[in-house]
């Protein structure tokens, strides 16, 4: 099974699948779930997969694997080739190596009991704006919805993070009065009216949150800007788009509550995206057992992932995937295949 992994592994980076092209990816995903002889529910280009004679039985939890099928836009110099026991590819941490890992459990348990009823969910548009995440609509289904646990197989090199930190983005808009760059006294800068902003949000830093013992860091940056006008204008408008991550226990009205305190009305506000962060469940059943099986290291997600979606919805869930996170989104993003393996082995004896 581990040389089968691989091969599912390079198949799988070898499919272009850059967000809003997943269509190529999740027909090959539906032809390996038929030639196993699962069921499955295909939307658009997301996919819930189950076995016929484990439709959410009585007596057993059901656990479900989740995996995007998209990758960001990048560039990749060894696509598919194995160098040094790494297995290279756009996605290859984040997160195609995940979706290997839940290919090949489909096999090995296709004729095999398993302790947990597995449901494998697949989807599309993970990389996007929260609005337009594939998974959202997957959640109306009973198959989803009635889940007692999910693993999240984000890329975490094999850790457990529990919950995720929420985000944010928004427009600060500051705005003045247009004039030449020659006679600046005729306008009002609104590139230097954000001055004392800027000098704010530089001295924000890294805050520490702890909630429900877990220690989560808080952040605020500025990522991009926007203006009005040319190099020989006064702008009459200056953009800055802020994301803040925010942790576990605060709730979206709260961190927009600290975007309004840190402008401190100098500038309007305009929120983009909101993303809800994700629930701590250190206590559910599914966790308690696999964490008793296992000595794996238990940290803080410090980043956003659809952990924070499944907590809304009432689903307790983690990130434990074999990609690591440092490669996410690097040009000849690689994975070991170690790495892979023993997330592989991990979930195969947990379910056995």
């Amino acid at each position: 099974m581990e040389d089968k992994l691989i091969e599912y592994l390079v198949k799988l980076v070898n499919i272009p699948s850059v967000i809003g092209n997943e269509k190529q990816i999740a027909d090959f995903v539906e032809g390996f779930a038929r030639s196993l002889g699962y069921s499955y529910v295909r939307h658009n280009n997301s996919l819930i997969v189950y076995k016929n004679e484990n439709r959410l039985t009585d007596y057993k939890k059901t656990v479900g694997l989740l995996g995007h099928l998209d990758t960001v836009p990048g560039e990749n110099d060894f696509n598919g080739k194995i160098i040094d026991d790494k297995v290279y590819g756009l996605g290859a941490s984040d997160m195609k190596s995940g979706l290997a890992v839940m290919m090949a459990l489909m096999e090995m348990f296709k004729d095999k009991d398993s302790r947990y009823d597995l449901v494998f969910i697949f989807y599309e548009k993970e990389e996007g704006p929260y609005e337009e995440n594939g998974l959202e609509p997957l959640l109306d289904y009973p198959l989803v919805k009635n889940l007692d646990f999910v693993f999240a197989l984000e890329p975490t090199d094999n850790t457990v993070q529990v919950g995720c930190l929420g985000t944010l983005h928004a427009s600060i808009v500051f705005e003045g009065k247009r004039a030449h760059s020659a006679r600046p006294w005729q306008g009002e800068n609104a590139i230097h009216k954000a001055s004392d902003f800027l000098k704010r949000l530089s001295n924000y830093g890294f805050r520490e949150y702890e909630f429900e013992g877990v220690k989560y860091i808080e952040v605020m940056n500025a990522t991009m800007v926007d203006f009005s006008g040319g190099r020989n204008i006064i702008p009459d408008k200056f953009v800055i788009n802020v994301n803040y991550r925010f942790s576990p226990g605060k709730t979206i009205e709260q961190a927009k509550k600290d975007i309004f305190e840190l402008v401190n009305g100098d500038a309007k506000v305009e929120f983009t995206d909101l993303c809800p962060s994700g629930k701590v469940c250190l206590d559910n059943p599914v966790l308690v057992d696999f964490l008793k099986k296992f000595e794996l290291p238990v940290e803080p997600k410090q980043a956003w992932t659809d952990v924070a979606r499944l907590s809304v919805h009432g689903i307790d869930a983690v990130n434990f995937g074999p990609g690591l996170p440092s490669q996410a989104h690097q040009k000849n993003e690689y994975v070991p295949i170690g790495n892979v393996v023993k997330n592989f082995k991990i979930f195969d004896k947990f379910f056995s």
